[in-house]
C-alpha cells in the first residue's frame, strides 16, 4: 500500500534569474534593427501603442527604449511630431567605449603600438585598393602639408598625425577608421614628439610618407602595407627606446636621491641616552613615593 506520508530527501532549488521585461523588449527591438527589418529612419510606435501590443507596462516600454537610444540604435525626440526612430550608431559610440576600455584595463604602450602597427598597415593596402581620386588629391595635399611644416614640429605633428588619419579614411573601412580614430588620440599625441624631435627626423620620414604615397596612387595594395608596416615598426622601436631610457634616468635619479639624502645619526649614543634616562626617571618617581 502507498504511503502518502512517505517523502522524497529535500534537495537544494536554485536561484532563478528571470530577465526583466524591459530587458526582453529591448533585445526583440534590437533583433528587428539589427537585421535591417526596421531601416534607418523608420518611425517606432508610441509608448502607449507599444505597450497595448506587448502587454507590457509603459514604464518598462520607456526603459526598454531608453536602452536602445544608450546603444545609439534610435533617437527620441520630444514633443509634437517627435517620438522614436532608428537611426545608424555613430561612430563616436565606439571610440568612447575604446577609449574607457585603454584607460579602465590600462592598456601599456606596448600593446598599444602592435595594433599600431597591424591597423595601420591594413589601412595603408585598403587604401591601395579602394582609394578615389578624391582621396589622392586629399592625400597630396597633405603630405605636403606636411613637408611644408617640417621646421615646426607642433605643425608637424598636427599634419602628420592628420596624413596618417587620412591614409587610413582612403581604405573607406569605417571600423578601422573608428579605432584608429582612438589610437591616434592615444600613441601618436603622447609619442610622436619623442619620435620626431629633429628636424633631421622630421625630414626622413617625409621619404617615406613620399614612398607611400606612391604605392597608394599606384594601386599597389603590398608596397603600401609593407612601407607603411616599416615606417610605423620604426617610429614605435625610436619610442620604446626612448621610454626605456627615461625609465633607466628615473631609476638613476631614485637611487642618487637616496645615497644622497642624509643618513641618520648612528643609533647607539641615542639609544645609550634613552636607557639611561629611564632608570633615572623611574628612581625619581621611587623617591617621591617613598617621600610622601
Amino acid at each position: 500500500m502507498f504511503d502518502w506520508r512517505a517523502r522524497a530527501p529535500l534537495t537544494s532549488v536554485g536561484r532563478i534569474n528571470a530577465p526583466k521585461a524591459a530587458d526582453v523588449l529591448a533585445e526583440e527591438l534590437r533583433g528587428r534593427i539589427r537585421s535591417g527589418e526596421w531601416p534607418e529612419g523608420l518611425a517606432l510606435l508610441t509608448e502607449r501603442a507599444l505597450s497595448i501590443q506587448t502587454g507590457l507596462s509603459r514604464t518598462s516600454v520607456r526603459e526598454a527604449l531608453r536602452m536602445l537610444e544608450l546603444d545609439g540604435l534610435i533617437e527620441i525626440r520630444p514633443g509634437r511630431g517627435g517620438g522614436a526612430r532608428v537611426r545608424r550608431p555613430a561612430g563616436a559610440g565606439l571610440t568612447r567605449q575604446l577609449e574607457l576600455f585603454i584607460w579602465g584595463r590600462n592598456i601599456t604602450m606596448e600593446h598599444l603600438h602592435d595594433v599600431r602597427e597591424a591597423l595601420e598597415a591594413l589601412g595603408a593596402h585598403g587604401a591601395a585598393l579602394r582609394r578615389t581620386e578624391a582621396d589622392l588629391t586629399d592625400l597630396v595635399a597633405r603630405t605636403e602639408a606636411v613637408e611644408a611644416a617640417v621646421k615646426d614640429i607642433v605643425r608637424y605633428l598636427e599634419a602628420n598625425l592628420a596624413w596618417h588619419m587620412a591614409v587610413v579614411r582612403a581604405s573607406h573601412n569605417e571600423l578601422l577608421i573608428s579605432f584608429m580614430d582612438v589610437l591616434s588620440n592615444a600613441i601618436h599625441r603622447t609619442t610622436e614628439s619623442e619620435v620626431f624631435d629633429t628636424p633631421a627626423v622630421r625630414e626622413s620620414t617625409l621619404r617615406i610618407h613620399r614612398s607611400i604615397l606612391t604605392a597608394i596612387a599606384a594601386k599597389d595594395p603590398e608596397a603600401a602595407r609593407r612601407r607603411m608596416a616599416r615606417h610605423v615598426r620604426a617610429a614605435r622601436e625610436v619610442a620604446m627606446g626612448r621610454a626605456g631610457i627615461q625609465q633607466d634616468d628615473a631609476a638613476a635619479a631614485k637611487r642618487t636621491r637616496r645615497s644622497e639624502s642624509p643618513r641618520p645619526a648612528s643609533g647607539s649614543a641615542a639609544q645609550k641616552s634613552k636607557a639611561k634616562a629611564k632608570p633615572r626617571a623611574g628612581r625619581r618617581a621611587r623617591a617621591a613615593k617613598e617621600a610622601r
